[in-house]
């Protein structure tokens, strides 16, 4: 008997044992499959149209008919973990314009790549390898003139490869130093690297006109980088998005060009009127002394080029259209 009831209690001991375990099992998968899985990568991307019309009809004061189109994509892919973070954003912006006067001409004409590599250092410095690249689509003019082309895809573009730190001290402000920057600038149009544009190295020609030896389709330089940008919410709908670009090539064989800073300066105040429409404002500011600019002057009313050199690039572009966000929805 007594046997038997010890049998009994060893039995009893079991059973409340494996029952425990497998309530102890069955709560921790339950617990596992309720955690969300952490995603590191995340992709966000805008696309816009915008159009703009004029038309005139027995208008006294003078003007004349214009349509205009720009279409873009803004497309960002962003990897964050620990102490380690992966940005990576392009922009890819083509509009057209077409007047009485000129017909159909290129308005905006814009491919760009960025990726920064952070790694953290201490609190709100990281280390950071950075890379930029520029370019455009289609051929570009001097307007009027519709003969002689300018620039074309890969003449130029801009490739920019940099090691220095990243000084982060909130989301929305950025500011990156390099002293150790290389930028390459790629005139791939023979034609256009004879004549030397954009800063490389023109062809040497005889006494009779004859090309000796061809322009140099690639410029290399080597000089500090500031980079700083800041993307705000001024108000519920209205988007700040600005930053600048400054360049020094202290390598330049021109002593004299040395101190020639490079600039890109630009800002985009985003106004949103709803989930589809927007208004947006987008001014560029851009300087590099060894991009010639055209010069015209009136001359009995025709636009006449008289010269070329480096002047302030300035664009500005206002406009209303429609917008279509890609990626995940928060």
């Amino acid at each position: 008997m007594k046997r038997f009831f010890l049998l009994a209690i060893f039995l009893t001991a079991f059973l409340n044992s494996q029952a425990f375990t497998v309530r102890s099992n069955e709560s921790l998968i339950d617990t596992i499959k309720s955690q969300p899985k952490i995603k590191y990568w995340k992709f966000i991307g805008t696309t816009t149209l915008n159009f703009n019309q004029v038309s005139f009809s027995n208008w006294a004061l003078g003007g004349g008919d214009a349509l205009s189109g720009t279409a873009g994509l803004n497309v960002n892919l962003n990897y964050r973990k620990k102490n380690v973070s992966f940005e990576n954003s392009g922009i890819f912006i083509y509009g057209m314009m077409k007047n009485q006067d000129q017909g159909m001409i290129k308005m905006d004409d814009r491919i760009e790549f960025n990726s920064k590599l952070n790694y953290q250092a201490i609190k709100y410095w990281n280390y950071s390898l950075l890379l930029n690249f520029k370019s455009q689509f289609a051929p570009g003019f001097a307007y009027p003139d519709k003969t002689n082309v300018v620039s074309r895809f890969f003449a130029p573009a801009y490739l920019s490869l940099s090691l220095g730190m990243d000084y982060k001290p909130t989301p929305v402000f950025s500011l990156f130093m390099s002293p150790a920057s290389g930028k390459f600038t790629f005139v791939v149009d023979q034609h256009l690297a004879d004549i030397g544009a954009f800063g490389t190295r023109p062809a040497i020609k005889d006494t009779d006109g004859k090309i000796i030896r061809h322009g140099e389709p690639i410029k290399p330089e080597l000089g500090i980088a500031v980079n700083a940008t800041i993307k705000y919410k001024l108000m519920k709908n209205i988007i700040l998005d600005s930053r600048i670009n400054l360049y020094d090539n202290y390598m330049d064989l021109d002593v004299a060009n040395r101190w020639n800073i490079d600039m890109d300066f630009e800002t985009n105040i985003n106004f949103v009127i709803n989930s589809v429409f927007s208004t947006t404002f987008n001014s560029r500011f851009l300087y590099d002394d060894n991009i010639m600019v055209p010069l015209y002057k009136r001359v009995n009313g025709a636009k006449v080029l008289i010269g070329a050199g480096p002047r302030l690039q300035i664009k500005e572009v206002f406009g209303i259209g429609m917008v279509m966000k890609l990626g995940r929805k928060k």
